[in-house]
Formats: structure tokens, sequence, C-alpha cells
């Protein structure tokens, strides 16, 4: 009977141990966010950087010339949304899978944050950076959420050249 019961114990210690997140609880004073996509060996790319409450979002497609610019003010509140997004997911708990080849010409899709300029966490998608299971469901619903983020504040932002 105590063997059964120390058994029972140890498998809720065991699930109790899954990975704990180093993010604070509560968002800090300071976070950075960035996303980076790029076409692999094709010119183009999107970059969108949170930082100091405002976004800035910067994407060259295919055949363009020049990128295509445009940064907002973001409020706290939205930021702290984002944030719990990070923490909700565990973010710096995601791991990528063992990666089975190289894939000479893939794109990739990177996502960091940084708390108080001196942790900073980051993930990377891709064919040569692969992701599954809760760790790929993890990574989309902080991507899907910056993404959002990037939706509600890009009406009317939209600039072309390098002018912005």
């Amino acid at each position: 009977m105590k063997l059964f019961v120390v058994m029972i114990l140890s498998l809720f210690l065991i699930q109790g141990c899954e990975a704990q997140t180093k993010l604070p609880a509560e968002m800090p004073e300071s976070i950075t966010i960035y996303l980076n996509e790029s076409g692999g060996m094709m010119r183009a790319y999107k970059k969108i950087t949170i930082d100091e409450g405002v976004l800035e979002f910067k994407e060259l497609k295919g055949g363009q010339q020049n990128p295509q610019k445009w940064s907002a003010n973001v409020a706290r509140e939205d930021l702290e949304k984002l944030y719990k997004i990070f923490v909700e997911n565990k973010f710096d708990t995601i791991k990528n899978d063992e990666r089975k080849g190289i894939v000479y010409d893939a794109g990739s899709e990177s996502i960091s944050i940084s708390v108080n300029k001196l942790k900073s966490f980051g993930v990377t998608y891709g064919k040569n950076s692969p992701l599954s299971g809760k760790n790929l469901q993890k990574y989309q619903a902080v991507r899907r959420a910056l993404y959002n983020l990037v939706a509600k504040y890009q009406t009317g932002n939209q600039t072309s050249g390098e002018t912005n």
C-alpha cells in the first residue's frame, strides 16, 4: 500500500516539474520583442520590433525595391496582454525538435523577448529548426498574438520606401 501511495505522489511530483518559466509573472518595466522572418535565398523579409512601447514594422516582398515601413505607439495594456501570452505559453521553455537534415533554401522565423534588457529568450522555427507538439502550439500562440497586435496598429500607418 505504501508503495502505491509513493508511486501516486511521484506522478504528481513529476507533473509539477514540467518546465517552469523564468519570465516574471507581471510585465516588467521594459520589454523588447522581436519577430524576424527570412525568405531563405529569396530577397524577402519581415521584421517586427516592439521596444519602449513603439512597434516598428518593416517588410520586403520578393519583387519590391524598397521595404514597406511603419511604426506606432502601443498602449501599455496591449503590451501587457501580449506579454501575458508569452508567460502563459512559457515561451522561454519552448525547445526545438532534433533536426533530421539540412534544407539549404529554407526560410525561417525567429521570435525573441528581452526582459529589462538583461534576460533574453528566443525561439527559431523553420525547416532547419523544427517544432512539433506542445512546443509548436505554444510558439504559434505567441506568434498569433504578436500578429494580432500588429494588425490592430497597422491601419493607416503604412508607408513605402526608405523615407519613414
